[in-house]
């Protein structure tokens, strides 16, 4: 039934008439009497709200790869670059919100232009770009090695100090994370998958015991943490302190139960027969003992004479004795009845063979005392065993070669591991992989962690990129990522297709030459920054004394030395170069004096004290 009465109202006032009012009423069924009805007016069809597409443009999807797009409840699944649009449209004056849902793996996407309100016409200005995660080379599943250890299943377990997680490799070669969130440090304790962790790089921070429990040194946040078999994160002992900060207050020990105990700085790890777990503090030349309990107490390192000794690499042997290398890692040293005795070693810091102080180490980045209670050493470029009677040999390495004639080609071994079989297991810092040396004493590559370190200019994961710091890398507003080699003197480049190649330098040429950036030389840069018209600067040591000049590549491809960089009175602790948007220039090269800063045009001016 229509319902008339509003529109009875209106008439009736506008004709003020009975019979205008007596026919409507009819109309509507009502009044009385047998008249003809009046037929309903037409019904008038309602004004159609227009609508608009919503859309944009995707680029740098690769082949296969696809990109999900959301516009609240509306997703687009996007299979190749160029136009899209999402299905459903949008009126006038709505607010829309894109953003990237999902993607490929391997491949990051972002959005601009992706919020605003709808006008009177077709939206086609969101612009969504993908790059793959890893743009040139290969990505490492295992990051860093800063400690590794077995169970009696054959699992191994690696502390990786980048992404702040312990991995677990199965004796089958599957990988997985077993505790911690990867790039995010903490010190959460709870369940493995949600506890977290702060670890510092190239140090032997991990042990186990008899039950399969792993202990953790967690360094920079001075915590000693326990991770149960069933995976269960605690910690043991210790105070949380900022470690890892230079410009935190020097931490203080303290001996005491559980967190009522404090550490400083350790550097190496081991757990005796007892179960006690054994740290190394080269610092105040002590070894900290932690009891199942928790329990800490100190023992000072002393010689004969009464000299004290930095340690800092620890070995236990199934009866109890301990062994450690002294802090530059030239000696080897048995700790018996309170006294540190000399057991092999020199001041000469060469890798020679021989017995007790006849024979010398390089530096000894790994220890490990097996069965027959033979000290076997990670000494730079081989691995090194010394007899409990100070007699040491080389197994691997430099000038040795394995059973089968290959040669180790090691030039920096850091962690060391003490297989049951009798195998060890060494990181080749400088490569990047795990190495196996068998009890046939032959080599190989450890499958999970083969080393794809090095320098190769080539597109994308044909390339190598090396190893770079930090403070040597920055981009420029064409999407160009710049990496500063500080070893071989060269800046490269890699472009958004992932093209790598030298940018500027001569590889292995050091020099201070100015001129066109392919014929340029630099002879210790330390660190690059990149302004926002496409200029590289970057801090090169000067020819004469310690101090740094800084040096600029312009968009035009010519090197130019612009001005000496300041130079402070401390120890530097870190380099970094830094410019804004508006031109200004910061220079951190001397971590305790400041931050120097010049403004466009003008010359640098001490900006802060970071420490009074």
């Amino acid at each position: 039934m229509i319902n008339c009465f509003g529109e009875v109202q209106n008439l009736f006032r506008r004709a003020g008439g009975g019979a205008t009012l007596l026919a409507l009423l009819s109309a509507c069924g009502g009044g009385s009497g047998g008249g003809t009805s009046t037929p309903p007016p037409t019904p008038v069809a309602p004004v159609e709200t227009s609508r608009y597409l919503l859309g944009g443009t995707v680029s740098g999807l690769l082949p296969g790869a696809s990109v999900v797009l959301a516009n609240g409840t509306d997703k687009v699944t996007v299979t190749a670059n160029g136009p899209f649009s999402f299905a459903g449209k949008l009126a006038a004056g709505a607010s829309y919100e894109g953003k990237v849902d999902s993607a490929s793996a391997g491949l990051a996407c972002s959005i601009a232009q992706g919020a605003a309100t709808m006008g009177s016409a077709d939206v086609s200005s969101l612009a969504v770009r993908c790059l793959p995660i890893v743009l040139a080379g290969v990505q490492e599943k295992i990051q860093n090695v800063a400690g590794m250890v077995q169970d009696v299943a054959g699992n191994y377990y690696i502390a990786d100090a980048v992404r702040q997680v312990i991995h677990k490799v199965t004796p089958g070669g599957a990988l997985s994370v077993y505790a911690g969130i990867s790039g995010k440090p903490g010190a959460d304790d709870g369940a493995a998958a949600t506890a977290t962790f702060h670890m510092s790089g190239g140090i032997s921070i991990l042990t186990i015991d008899r039950a399969a429990n792993l202990y953790l040194f967690d360094n920079c946040n001075a915590l000693l943490r326990k991770i149960t078999p069933t995976g269960v994160v605690s910690t043991v002992a210790g105070q949380r302190s900022a470690a890892c900060d230079w410009s935190a207050p020097e931490a203080v020990v303290a001996d005491g139960q559980g967190a009522l105990a404090q550490f400083g700085w350790t550097t190496g790890m081991a757990m005796d027969s007892n179960g006690d777990v054994l740290l190394a503090d080269a610092e105040r030349q002590m070894i900290r003992r932690v009891r199942p309990g928790g329990l800490v107490s100190s023992e000072k390192l002393v010689d004969s004479r009464g000299y004290r000794i930095s340690p800092s690499q620890l070995a236990a042997d199934a009866s109890g004795t301990i062994y450690f290398s002294d802090g530059i890692g030239s000696r080897i040293y048995r700790w018996q009845q309170g006294v540190a005795v000399v057991v092999a070693g020199s001041n000469k810091r060469v890798s020679e063979d021989g017995k007790g102080a006849a024979a010398s180490f390089r530096n000894i980045r790994g220890m490990a005392v097996d069965r027959d209670g033979n000290v076997l050493a990670a000494d730079v470029t081989a691995i090194r065993r010394m007899t409990p009677d100070g007699d040491v040999t080389t197994l691997v390495g430099g000038a040795v070669t394995d059973a089968a004639g290959v040669s180790a080609g090691w030039t920096y071994l850091n962690s060391l591991l003490l297989e049951s079989s009798g195998a060890l297991i060494v990181h080749d810092a400088s490569k990047h992989r795990l190495v196996r040396f068998d009890a046939t004493k032959v080599l190989s590559a450890m499958p999970f962690m083969p080393g794809n370190m090095g320098v190769a200019e080539a597109v994308g994961g044909a390339a190598r990129v090396g190893y770079v710091g930090s403070s040597g890398m920055c981009s420029d507003p064409a999407g160009n990522v710049y990496l500063l080699d500080m070893t071989n003197k060269v800046l490269r480049r890699v472009t958004p297709d992932g093209a790598l190649s030298v940018y500027a330098g001569i590889a292995g040429v050091a020099g201070s030459n100015d001129g066109p950036r392919t014929s340029a030389t630099m002879l210790g840069p330390v660190a690059i920054a990149c302004d926002k018209d496409g200029a590289v600067y970057f801090a090169d040591k000067t020819a004469a004394g310690t101090g740094f000049n800084l040096r600029k590549i312009g968009k035009d491809g010519q090197v130019s030395t612009q001005e000496a960089l300041p130079a402070g009175t401390g120890k530097p602790l870190q380099y970094r170069l830094a410019i804004d948007k508006d031109g200004y220039l910061a220079w951190l090269g001397w971590g305790p004096d400041g931050i120097f800063r010049r403004p466009p045009g003008e010359r640098f001016r001490l900006s802060c004290h970071l420490k009074p």
